[in-house]
């Protein structure tokens, strides 16, 4: 395995730094998505057990291959405009992602005590932040960083020309709870595997990321959902769901797991809208209930919704 990484990492390195500022036609993009598709047995095998768990028998096994290459596809769009988006200007980022209003956030910044921009890995996350940014928002995006030191440094110098700053996941919480406490945002994308809380998602329970709602309990700042998804010409749309309820009960287990629950309810609810943009090829599901669980909170509580493939 650290062979294999010796051999890809600088290859990716090189070629991200060619495509940097660089238009790479659509029909290009597709085909390297399928490309990735082809090449990519273990991720496809991943893709798959996710949306068997997801979807149980309402989705085929071909229209899961049919929606597995979609998300290579997808995801090979959203790369190739991320390497590209430093050659675009503020009013091509506008026209690009559409946001109607960001009346929601201004709300929850108007109370002074910073906001939590809850996102996913779907649509284009990538542009909604550079679109935030453009829109006039300052803030910083908590991510996982590569094992490889260069790679880091060509991501995060395209992520500080989009306007925002990268925090790496499991380092030092001071930088995030001063930025919240000077009425600052910070981005977090809780979708991704976690031992922190598990709650539902698409009817199983997932280990989940605690984050937001541990910050939120703790400073009083806001949650708010934000997602970027692709539309059919090929634009975006900014997404902005209502405030997450983070009241304090004073039980703050319980607190942690109600709000986590909604949060990653609504992420659930966009994926089911537009399922060939979320990441499938994560392992979600990957860390197992625990003992206590009961068998009804471990398997689907409710059949299964089709998806549109």
């Amino acid at each position: 395995m650290q062979i294999q990484k010796k051999i890809w990492q600088p290859l990716v390195r090189r070629v991200f730094g060619l495509l940097i500022g660089r238009h790479m036609p659509k029909l290009v993009v597709r085909t390297l998505g399928t490309l990735a598709y082809s090449v990519s047995g273990r991720y496809r095998r991943v893709a798959d057990k996710n949306l068997q768990i997801a979807y149980g028998d309402s989705m085929t096994e071909a229209e899961r291959d049919v929606l597995i290459r979609r998300v290579f596809q997808s995801f090979a769009t959203s790369t190739a405009e991320f390497l590209e988006a430093p050659r675009w200007t503020p009013d091509q980022v506008k026209a690009l992602a559409v946001a109607d209003s960001y009346e929601v956030v201004d709300k929850v910044l108007a109370r002074g005590k910073g906001m939590i921009l809850l996102a996913a890995h779907f649509g284009n996350w990538e542009l909604l932040a550079r679109r935030a940014a453009v829109a006039g928002y300052s803030f910083a995006v908590i991510a996982r960083q590569s094992e490889d030191a260069a790679f880091n440094e060509i991501t995060d110098s395209l992520r500080a020309n989009g306007g925002y700053t990268v925090l790496p996941r499991g380092g030092s919480p001071k930088p995030i709870l001063s930025r919240l406490r000077a009425n600052g945002i910070i981005a977090i994308l809780p979708d991704q595997k976690s031992e922190d809380v598990f709650v539902p998602f698409f009817g199983k329970l997932a280990g989940t990321v605690a984050g937001p709602a541990v910050l939120a309990l703790k400073t009083g700042a806001g949650i708010v959902p934000m997602f970027c998804p692709r539309q059919p010409d090929g634009t975006y749309k900014v997404i902005i769901s209502p405030e997450i309820d983070t009241t304090s009960s004073g039980n703050t287990e319980a607190d942690i797991k109600r709000i986590m629950t909604d949060a990653t309810a609504v992420i659930e609810e966009m994926i089911r809208k537009y399922p060939d943009q979320w990441l499938w090829l994560h392992d979600r599901w990957r860390v197992p209930a625990p003992p206590e669980a009961s068998p009804a909170e471990k398997s689907a509580d409710a059949p299964p919704a089709a998806a549109t493939v």
